[in-house]
């Protein structure tokens, strides 16, 4: 019989190698709720969608209009407003530099949180 539970060990093995072997986390953030000032003159949309992805803004507009991904983080912003850092504006394969002002208070720079 120890040879037989020898025999499992290589597979055991491979399996946990396999495991410690997965994908890194997501880098896409969506956030939702915020009222966005996208900074384009554009009239501020209520109850918006900001999914950001690869330090870009992947899709931004009201949350009838851009769904929300399934992947990656999901930020909820309600009562809070989400405009662009240093003049930018928040529109498609522009970098994510965004400050959120509200009931929560965040800045991300190219697309990741600042401390």
């Amino acid at each position: 019989m120890p040879a037989l539970r020898f025999s499992y060990f290589p597979v055991l093995a491979l399996l946990l190698s396999l495991a410690a072997c997965s994908a890194p986390p997501s880098s896409q953030i969506t956030i939702v709720g915020a009222k966005l000032n996208d900074g384009t003159g554009k009239p501020v949309i209520d109850y918006s969608v900001v999914v950001v992805a690869d330090g870009k803004v992947k899709a931004a507009g009201r949350q009838q209009d851009v769904p929300v991904p399934k992947e990656g983080e999901i930020f909820g912003a309600m009562n809070s407003t989400i405009d662009a850092l240093d003049g930018g504006t928040i529109e498609p394969g522009k970098p994510a530099n965004l400050k959120i002002t509200g009931s929560v208070s965040r800045m991300m720079r190219n697309g990741e949180w600042v401390k």
